[in-house]
């Protein structure tokens, strides 16, 4: 109260509300010092990241791969066996294959339809080629009787397991017999490797070594897991065979009955080189069919690609190098904070979060350096087995590409959510870096302070929000596959949260009255009243935090302040001086006292002093106090009444009247006692005047409204003063 007392005054200040001032005033100028290597920090960091992961090119390359292979369609469109994610049989796997797969990967016309000469076959639109082989890994589930006693006299084919044995038509039986597959009339290469080419786990002989709808990501738990390793059926298509050749190899597949009943997982992989952009690269199209146990075929696309080299351009390295070098400044001054703390035997202090925050972010910047020059051999490593391949393109050196591709293509994958999660861990630097900036500190101060009541309410609202999402999979999951699991069903329910927007149409295409009394609770109780419950939650935190911040500093003044501190650095008065200076000053501190205690000080930095302990002042004025604290002034209020009392008591036995006038006796104190209650009715005779007047002035002006309670209250004594004035 002391302190809210003197916020009212300006030339006065309070002596502890002026030494926090000064120490804050440290700190900010510290941290503000240090935010701005923070910003540049991560600013740095994101431009060399952007630069190596080069995604703007990445999505140029993929795009139109990806709309060849699987079409977007509009929100009506059915897909066909054409597309992707319309193959939902083994028929049309073999028709997608043959009608868009191979002759997008295995091109041998140009656009007019023009043979083109060996060195440009298999390019896909102009400028990226196929190298290496287009290679087809299958993995079967062995053949054994159910383990249900209702269904033991059924053949079962169980997905965590897989069979290697040789399988398939005998080739005596297919079309053209054992001699079109195996023998050359021509001389030219046979059609077949070895006589079980594709249909036996172990491969052919002379290989000498073995390689290790659209299925949503949430569905990816119900399908057959591929096992790698040598449980898998492989068959690669070389693309400078002649486009006849890959026709009949494919169909030697088709016509021995590749694809069957104990099939698991469907891989293909093929390697593209894009070497018209400024920086050559490599990218591995998979495609994954997944046969279903439950019937059916769901099927994934991913695309892993990467560049040959690891600087794009001159701007790639200078911002590597800047990044490096605010990474060593923010790291020296870290450390520095950390011996700090260790002389002061106080090493405790760096487990805040601040602190923690910025360590874990130094750790995974030098991570990211060492990752960055690690990956330069990885890159290498890839363009030497390509190298090796283009110079002898044997098999063995296509499985070897093939492989090294694979291995560095998980690495660079690995990589990429390195770098976009530690883009996280730096922006949450950047944020605990906010709190030396008084305006920006509102901010993070209302997560902080909102945090507690966020997570009582999340109690209320996660139970709430997972039942109805349980509920959404039971009604809708048998006929909708963003239901059919838990994790889809809670990413649908949140979608429609976030957006507000769901399919009618698609929910209520069977049971109009159950799909109705999911939807309307759901969005009734969680989108309209819980998720406004919380923005309602952040808002009022966020008012509560701003009133008590008050006039903080904003950014402006902020760096007028740090223009100031430069300007008048030879005369600015250091904090240690101030405090040791202000700790033997009186309780209540007058500017011309801070004045003369520091006649050489700025008159900016005596302002800026001033004006920060005004603001502080005025805290309990903006928020109020506590009901405690509001108690305990009543208390101590009754027992200064209670004192009061006692002395006016004890003057009035002595006949005090005032200073140094006392009057003993009897008489003259009762005489006195009338003249003053004279003068109190003359006083409450004027006041009644008075407000007559104004009664009078509002009825002259037409503004007076008269009250039933005044009409009906006696009139005082002396009121015929009153009625004649009326």
């Amino acid at each position: 109260m002391r302190r809210a007392a003197l916020s009212n005054v300006d030339t006065l200040l309070d002596r502890d509300t002026l030494k926090e001032v000064c120490i804050e005033s440290q700190e900010r100028w510290l941290g503000c010092l240090m935010l701005p290597v923070t910003l540049l920090f991560f600013s740095f960091y994101s431009m060399a990241a952007s630069m190596h992961q080069d995604v703007s090119n990445s999505h140029l390359l993929e795009a139109p791969i990806r709309a060849k292979l699987m079409p977007p369609l509009e929100e009506h469109e059915d897909p066909t066996p054409d597309m992707l994610q319309g193959v939902l049989t083994v028929p049309e796997v073999y028709h997608y294959l043959e009608n868009t797969y191979i002759p997008m990967f295995f091109k041998q016309s140009n656009a007019q339809g023009q043979a083109l000469p060996q060195d440009e076959w298999s390019k896909i639109y102009e400028y990226n080629r196929v190298k290496g082989l287009v290679i087809m890994e299958l993995e079967r589930s062995p053949k054994v009787p159910c383990a249900n006693d209702v269904t033991n006299h059924m053949d079962c084919y169980p997905k965590d397991q897989s069979t290697t044995g040789a399988y398939g038509l005998p080739l005596a039986d297919l079309p053209g017999g054992w001699n079109y597959y195996m023998n050359a009339s021509d001389g030219s290469t046979p059609l077949l490797r070895c006589e079980n080419e594709g249909f036996d786990a172990a491969g052919c002989p002379q290989d000498g070594r073995r390689l290790g709808g659209m299925l949503r990501d949430d569905m990816a738990s119900m399908m057959p897991k591929p096992m790698g390793g040598d449980k898998r059926y492989q068959f690669a298509f070389d693309p400078m065979d002649s486009y006849d050749r890959v026709k009949a190899r494919f169909q030697y597949l088709k016509d021995r009955g590749w694809l069957d009943p104990q099939s698991k997982t469907l891989t293909l992989r093929a390697f593209i080189l894009n070497y018209q952009m400024e920086v050559p690269r490599l990218q591995t199209v998979t495609t994954t069919f997944f046969f279903s146990r439950g019937g059916g075929i769901f099927s994934t696309l991913t695309f892993i690609g990467f560049g040959l080299t690891t600087f794009k351009n001159t701007m790639n390295i200078v911002f590597d190098v800047l990044f490096v070098v605010t990474l060593i400044v923010s790291t020296g001054m870290i450390i520095r904070e950390l011996c700090k703390d260790v002389l002061a035997r106080n090493p405790w202090a760096q487990l805040s979060f601040v602190n923690l925050v910025t360590w874990a972010s130094m750790a995974a910047g030098w991570v990211s350096v060492a990752i960055i020059l690690i990956s330069t051999t990885w890159r290498q490593s890839v363009v030497d087995s390509l190298e090796r391949y283009i110079a002898s393109p044997t098999q063995a050196n296509a499985f070897d590409f093939a492989d090294t591709a694979d291995a560095i293509g998980v690495n660079m994958q690995t990589l990429r959510i390195f770098i976009a999660g530690s883009h996280i861990l730096f922006m949450t630097r950047c944020f605990t870096s906010l709190k030396w900036q008084p305006r920006l500190e509102v901010v993070t101060r209302t997560i902080s302070v909102m945090a507690s009541d966020l997570l009582h309410f999340l109690i209320v609202l996660i139970p709430t929000f997972v039942a109805f999402a349980i509920a959404g999979q039971m009604i809708f999951g048998r006929r909708l596959q963003t239901f059919s699991t838990i994790q889809a069903a809670l990413a649908t329910c949140f979608k429609i949260s976030m957006e507000s927007e769901f399919r009618w149409q698609e929910l209520s295409a069977q049971d109009y009255m159950t799909t109705a009394s999911w939807v309307f609770p759901f969005m009734t109780l969680v989108v309209v009243l819980m998720i406004n419950m919380v923005l309602a939650i952040i808002m009022d935190i966020y008012q509560e935090v701003r009133r008590e911040a008050g006039s903080t500093m904003t950014i402006t003044r902020n760096l007028q302040y740090i223009y100031s501190y430069v300007r008048f650095r030879g005369t600015w008065i250091s904090t240690q001086e101030l405090v040791s200076v202000i700790d033997n000053m009186p309780q209540t501190v007058s500017v011309l006292e801070l004045r003369q205690a520091f006649p050489s000080m700025p008159d900016y930095q005596q302002s800026y002093l001033v004006k920060e302990c005004n603001n502080k002042e005025k805290k309990i004025t903006r928020v109020g106090v506590d009901a405690s604290v509001t108690e305990q002034m009543v208390a101590a209020i009754h027992i200064s009444l209670e004192e009061i009392l006692k002395d006016v008591s004890e003057l009035k036995n002595r006949g005090w009247m005032g200073m140094g006038f006392e009057i003993s006796d009897s008489s003259e104190r009762e005489t006195i006692k009338d003249i003053m209650t004279s003068i109190a009715t003359q006083q409450q005779w004027m006041s009644m005047t008075q407000k007559s007047m104004d009664i009078l002035q509002a009825r002259i002006d037409g503004t007076f409204k008269e009250e039933k309670e005044e009409a009906a209250s006696d009139p005082p004594k002396g009121g015929g003063v009153l009625k004649a004035t009326e």
